[in-house]
């Protein structure tokens, strides 16, 4: 049977607060789907839950048809996501299934008194503690094994509350500073990691070795794991802010590696949605080290809940002074967002544009296998070209390594530069008076006559030679697996055995070839990190680098400290062997006769001609091909009619009203959500493995129908997309507001509100302040301790707390205007509990005082009763202070 092509998804998740409901459903689905490959994959049976397994055989018919093997091997969350993303890396990395998100989001998730409402902290609404226990039990309770165990790498995000400064440097010598405040948190699970450090028996030898990381099989690193989770998903103010202490160890953006003054200082965290981070460019470096051991479709699948749709202008909106506060407000908090996001893309495109290894393999597969016409040999006329080209090449090579090395330098010292790519000049005076690189060959007689050692071709070079060999044999394996896969009559046993021993000799080649990879790409961290510490003092003296010297010096006395011209030509040649190896036992006259110079020689030729004009980053820096997904609730169900619930877009969500915070409110409505991110999960997954529309379009329809019958059903979910096809948000929780149980939980989070608006318990205020917050609660809270009932404040102000607590539980949209409505109150109650107690003094003592005297008098008598509930107040602050300390 042929090798199948490896789809292998990259996910980024990213969204925030009761939306995490719906990416639940999402990651649920996709795992659903990475296990159905897996089982098809080793032949094992998998657990799944009965009302899953319809779905689960639907993906395995689709897996088979499409004759692909999915993996999930690098995740990246942020906010919400970061929480999903860290339950599903955590059972990859583990050997297991995903839990039962669907009961975990129902349970978890409730604004209830003995959940999300129980004990919130003085700077929260919701009990961010409870929600972080709960995180532990689920990752704390999935049963590992090792031996399942897949490879898997998550980065987690975070905003920290006081950003680090960045410090830069212009090209005219100034500096100046820039706050980071974005936080990134990297676990992994990977046993064949590659390290490259001093080894042998005094440590004086540079060499690769294997550094297993099995971080979701350590309970300490699942503790980690839990905080970091925790942070990226406490929305600020509904969720307190987590101490990042115990996450220094797992921080890799800030880069550790990078000097800044408080680089070691944790801060407090939130969630990292407030930046939109969502971090492409680690998740590509981390493709970029994965193992490959067969034919790879790369595919970055960017999860957002929200339909990608910007709202259209219409020339009928109001002119600018008639907008309202409540529209600027929002304006302000997301166009930031919006920035970040934008931001984003712009970078993943950059990247996407940086990708160039099709041109690499093509220029390499035209010359292993030319044409037979004579006078159009490509080998000739590349061969001709590489050497016309090659002192372009080489002034490019010598200036992208002087501008990385000096990038490099400033990041040691803390210090990043804005600085230009180095001019004409400055390499034509490299390469008059100064010393000979020793990463780039002299001349292009290096091209006829190539050598394995001493390797003089550099790290990057080293690197794309293998990826394009990597990128032949992949080649040739999707061919074999066409023709094993042809409609046409069935080839005999011959043939079959022939096509199976060429798969076989090829998958050995990729194993030997994807180990080389990882080593060079070790290497060439390590060049980096003793090119950044160069500015370090400690060391042996033997080992120290002068950070003075220029950037062609300081690079030359890294290769030589190192010995990269012998370790960078072993794996060169172990890779060309590998390659050469394989091609000798596979069918095809036309390349089982090249030896492994000549395939050498066609790669170099490859690199000059591909990269003679590139910038400086393009001749550095490695950028794995890959493809983009974006998945999201954009689009409707076969299920349901279109022209009725297709405009919804994300409006379909109950996790989008009430500022993200709706689908908490209800578990009708967690249900509703959960199955919506199962559905859009399958419409947008389909598109992978099935191109032709309409048949795409029946097997949605079965998936469709499958998940219903899993979850809600079809017709509560179109009794659901009735309700929420209304205009009117308000209307959907006036209906809730109405019931018992949706007044008590408003009347809940109000409180909670209340509570954070007075401070209660916060050590951070004076004596003073914490009376006056005191005597506020006492006031207007709607729950208080019984000796606090007979407070002169809380009996001036019962009519106007009555009031508004009594329209904010039924309508809290009315807070603002009721708030002022009460005060008035309070203020009309004071002055006649005045009129009151003057009236009663005439009465009691017949007192010939004027209206006048009496009512100023009653007044003053009035504020000192309050001023004296305040100084006692202040007394029991101070003593409950103190005793606490």
């Amino acid at each position: 049977m042929a090798t199948p092509e490896q789809t292998r998804l990259a996910l980024v998740l990213n969204g925030g607060v009761s939306l995490a409901v719906w990416m639940g459903g999402v990651t649920h689905e996709i795992d659903l789907l990475r296990r159905a490959s897996r089982g098809l994959r080793s032949g094992r049976p998998e657990s799944v839950a009965p009302a899953d397994q319809a779905c689960f055989e639907t993906w395995q018919r689709v897996m088979r048809q499409a004759h692909t093997q999915v993996l999930v091997d690098v995740i990246a969350g942020t906010s919400a996501g970061g929480l999903n993303g860290s339950l599903l890396a955590a059972a990859i990395g583990r050997g297991t299934a995903l839990p039962d998100l669907r009961k975990t989001w129902q349970e978890a998730a409730a604004l209830t008194d003995d959940r999300l409402l129980g004990h919130p902290s003085y700077n929260s609404v919701l009990d961010g503690r409870y929600f972080e226990d709960e995180i532990g039990k689920i990752l704390h309770g999935m049963s590992g094994n090792q031996g399942d165990a897949e490879p898997v790498t998550l980065f987690v995000t975070a905003t920290a509350l006081d950003g680090l400064p960045e410090y830069l440097r212009d090209g005219f010598g100034g500096q100046f500073q820039v706050a980071d405040h974005r936080r990134i948190y990297k676990f992994q699970h990977d046993p064949c990691a590659v390290v490259f450090r001093k080894a042998g028996a005094e440590c004086d030898v540079w060499k690769p070795e294997t550094h297993a990381r099995r971080d979701f099989l350590d309970e300490k690193v699942l503790d980690r794991l839990r905080l970091a989770a925790r942070a990226s998903a406490g929305f600020p103010v509904a969720f307190a802010p987590v101490d990042e202490s115990p996450l220094l160890g797992q921080r890799v953006r800030p880069a550790p590696e990078i000097p800044s003054q408080g680089r070691d200082r944790a801060s407090w965290i939130v969630d990292g949605g407030l930046l939109n981070n969502a971090p492409f460019e680690p998740v590509l470096g981390a493709i970029g080290d994965r193992r490959v051991d067969g034919p790879v479709r790369r595919i970055v699948v960017y999860i957002v809940p929200s339909t990608g749709v910007a709202e259209r202008h219409t020339e009928t909106r109001p002119p600018c002074k008639a907008t309202e506060w409540p529209s600027v407000l929002g304006t302000a908090v997301s166009y930031p967002r919006e920035a970040d996001f934008r931001n984003g893309t712009a970078e993943l495109l950059a990247l996407m544009n940086r990708q160039s290894f099709d041109r690499h393999l093509e220029l390499y597969v035209r010359q292993i296998e030319p044409t037979h016409e004579p006078e159009t040999d490509p080998r000739v006329e590349l061969h001709k070209l590489s050497e016309t080209l090659f002192p372009e090449y080489l002034r490019s090579r010598i200036s992208g390594a002087v501008w990385k090395v000096r990038q490099l330098r400033e990041e040691g010292r803390g210090v990043r530069s804005l600085v230009g790519i180095p001019q004409a000049e400055d390499i034509d005076d490299i390469l008059r008076h100064g010393r000979r690189p020793s990463w780039v060959p002299e001349s292009k007689s290096a091209l006829e006559n190539p050598a394995w050692r001493p390797w003089v071709w550099g790290v990057s070079v080293a690197e794309r030679l293998m990826w394009t060999l990597v990128g032949d044999i992949e080649r040739r394996l999707r061919a074999n697996a066409a023709g094993q896969d042809s409609p046409r009559c069935a080839p005999d046993e011959d043939v079959a055995d022939a096509r199976r021993r060429d798969q076989s000799a090829l998958t050995d080649a990729l194993n030997g070839l994807s180990s080389c990879v990882r080593t060079v790409r070790a290497v060439q961290d390590t060049v980096f990190a003793l090119i950044r510490n160069a500015t370090e003092a400690g060391g042996a003296p033997a080992d120290r680098l002068d950070p003075e010297q220029g950037p062609v010096a300081l690079l030359n006395a890294v290769y030589e400290q190192l010995g990269l011209e012998d370790v960078l030509g072993e794996q060169v040649h172990s890779a060309v062997k590998a390659y050469a190896d394989a091609l000798r036992k596979v069918k095809g006259p036309a390349v089982s006769g090249l030896g492994e110079v000549e395939i050498l020689r066609f790669c170099l030729i490859a690199e000059v001609v591909a990269r003679a004009f590139s910038s400086p980053e393009e001749l550095v820096e490695h950028t794995p091909q890959f493809e983009f997904l974006r998945l999201g609730p954009d689009d409707h169900s076969p299920v349901f009619p279109l022209d009725k619930y297709a405009p919804l877009g994300d409006r379909k969500l109950y996790g989008i009203r009430l500022n993200h915070f709706g689908a908490f409110v209800r578990p009708e409505w967690r249900a509703s959500d959960f199955t919506w991110g199962r559905l859009d999960a399958s419409h947008h997954l389909l598109r992978l493995f099935i191109p032709d529309h309409q048949e795409r379009r029946l097997v949605e329809t079965e998936l469709h129908e499958a998940i219903l019958r899993a979850e809600i059903g079809k017709e509560q979910m179109g009794r659901n997309l009735d309700e929420l096809a209304e205009p009117d948000d308000s209307l959907l929780f006036q209906r809730y507001l109405d019931t018992r149980n949706g007044r008590h939980t408003a009347g809940r989070m109000v409180e909670a509100v209340l509570g954070i608006v007075v401070g209660k318990g916060s050590s951070d205020s004076g004596v003073k302040a914490e009376a006056g917050k005191v005597m506020f609660r006492r006031a207007f809270g709607r729950r208080v301790e019984a000796w606090q009932w007979s407070g002169p404040s809380r009996l001036v102000c019962s009519p106007a707390r009555w009031l508004w607590w009594w329209r904010v539980r039924r309508d809290p949209a009315t807070a603002m205007r009721t708030t002022l409505w009460a005060a008035m109150l309070a203020l009309v109650s004071a002055m006649a509990g005045a009129f009151g107690l003057s009236v009663l003094v005439r009465y009691l003592w017949e007192s010939d005082w004027s209206w006048t005297l009496q009512l100023a008098t009653a007044a003053a008598g009035m504020a000192v009763l309050l001023g004296l509930e305040f100084i006692v107040t202040g007394l029991f602050c101070w003593a409950a202070r103190h005793l606490r300390q």
